[in-house]
């Protein structure tokens, strides 16, 4: 078994279990929770270097192990070792695994008259993609734009949404916090540029700091900035975004302060050439 969806009934109670023997395309679907099972090795630890290890903690077994690498960001792969090694029951968890070697070497107990050993297992959690990527809320209104002023024509029409739960002006697609994918007519991707103030239909628009990462199915750490006026980063939040395939999704918190909405352009750093088409 390579993998399992399970179709969620009433309440999310599991009402039936599919097993995969293959894995291919992920594709979203509502009412269902998915995994992947890592591919174990035996006799084989991870050959890496030290700073692609994120973490280390004392687990049982190497499914314990394992359970700790899908549940750690950023981790790809884990060796665990048997209390027969010289790290008695030891997780190591890697962000990326060059290669494999023999753990057997490494063991108190390994000769070459007691023949071959069992000290370690190590596996990789190949995931298809990043869950996020299935699961998202769109955003994708006009208004989010970064060419729509909040004073709109002659200044007749005062349109100063918040992304916030419960705000009196809380966004037609705001839900809470959770991951989110801009699309069209808002735009395809979050500003890395200062946006002006009243933009996006709101007061105070808000941008990511620093540049987009290139990395498929990583989930990043980001910031976020809200304009103020001539303050270009009068207030941060923090979230992450990452690369799917093609696009990006953006795990988004609620904004603090009324008005503050995150903002959408068709391109990530050229505000003179976005060309979404405004009502």
């Amino acid at each position: 078994c390579q993998g399992y969806t399970f179709a969620l009934g009433f309440n999310k109670i599991k009402t039936q279990c599919y097993l995969f023997q293959m894995l291919g395309e992920m594709k979203p679907c509502q009412n269902c929770e998915s995994g992947i099972n890592a591919e174990f090795r035996d006799k084989m630890s991870c050959d890496s270097q030290p700073e692609d290890i994120l973490a280390t903690k004392a687990t049982m077994s190497a499914q314990e192990c394992s359970n700790s690498c899908m549940e750690t960001l950023g981790c790809t792969a884990f060796t665990w070792f048997s209390e027969q090694s010289t790290f008695p029951r030891f997780c190591f968890l890697y962000s990326k695994c060059d290669g494999e070697r023999s753990c057997c070497t490494d063991s108190v107990y390994y000769d070459s008259y007691h023949g071959p050993c069992n000290t370690c297992i190590s596996g990789r959690v190949n995931c298809i993609a990043a869950p996020q990527c299935f699961n998202y809320s769109v955003m994708d209104e006009t208004t989010r734009n970064i060419n729509f002023k909040a004073v709109h024509g002659e200044g007749d029409i005062d349109i100063h949404y918040c992304d916030g739960l419960g705000l009196k002006t809380q966004s037609p697609s705001w839900h809470g916090p959770g991951y989110y994918r801009m699309m069209p007519p808002a735009g395809v991707v979050m500003p890395e540029f200062s946006v002006d103030y009243n933009s996006c239909g709101t007061h105070s628009p808000m941008r990511i700091v620093g540049s987009h990462p290139q990395e498929k199915f990583v989930e990043t750490e980001a910031t976020f900035c809200a304009k103020y006026f001539e303050e270009d980063c009068h207030h941060t939040l923090k979230g992450t975004v990452t690369l799917c395939d093609g696009y990006y999704v953006y795990y988004l918190p609620d904004v603090t302060n009324c008005h503050q909405r995150f903002c959408a352009a068709m391109k990530p750093n050229y505000p003179e050439e976005d060309s979404a088409d405004l009502l």
